[in-house]
């Protein structure tokens, strides 16, 4: 069972010396954010039968709801995790998963909602226009590529909403005029997430 949760985790390379480093904004953004009630994470993702769609419900500290569609399945297929209990299903109907899956699923939500300690490496790249709206931009570039080719070298951008503070986007592109997203997450505050455990959920059968 592969799951497919997304943090907000800086990449592990350096940026220059030079650059004006707004990394404590971006913590701020993302501590702002686990200490919510709830959020929304969003992102497609290329499987071998087409792109899947991800949605995934975090209530923190370990509760989350991840619905998946994609064009090789019936309908919407959900993973839940309530504490330390797991279940999967669609349609409404779920079943509670073995203890082997539900500790790998308890571990994966656990690292999503870590946390951060520190950040570092974050460039200020001040108030940018992005999906039609004025964010605040913060880039961190992987340097561990020749920068002499801007379609090799990978940076990931936070984009932050300026009037709430949170984090709006999370993109992961190479640095290439015009390139597209590697990978495009979006963050949103619906008021009414609400994980609940499924009443009744029978045991996952072995098969």
């Amino acid at each position: 069972m592969r799951l497919f949760f997304v943090a907000a985790a800086a990449l592990a390379v350096a940026t220059p010396a030079s650059a004006a480093d707004c990394s404590a904004d971006v913590l701020d953004a993302i501590r702002k954010q686990l200490s919510l009630k709830s959020f929304r994470v969003e992102f497609s993702q290329a499987t071998a039968e087409g792109e899947a769609q991800m949605r995934i419900d975090y209530m923190p500290p370990l509760r989350m709801l991840q619905t998946v569609t994609s064009p090789a399945m019936p309908g919407e297929q959900q993973t839940m995790l309530i504490n330390n209990r797991a279940y999967a299903g669609s349609g409404g109907s779920f079943e509670e998963l073995q203890p082997q899956y539900t500790q790998s699923i308890i571990a994966e939500v656990a690292e999503a909602l870590a946390r951060p300690a520190k950040l570092d490496g974050y460039d200020c790249l001040g108030t940018v226009k992005f999906e039609n709206q004025d964010l605040l931009g913060y880039r961190f570039v992987d340097k561990s590529h020749s920068q002499a080719d801007a379609s090799k070298v990978v940076a990931r951008t936070i984009y932050v909403d300026p009037k709430s503070g949170l984090p709006a986007f999370n993109v992961v592109s190479t640095l290439a005029e015009g390139s597209k997203p590697l990978r495009e997450v979006k963050y949103s505050y619906p008021t009414d997430i609400d994980i609940v455990a499924p009443a009744n959920a029978p045991a996952q059968k072995l098969r």
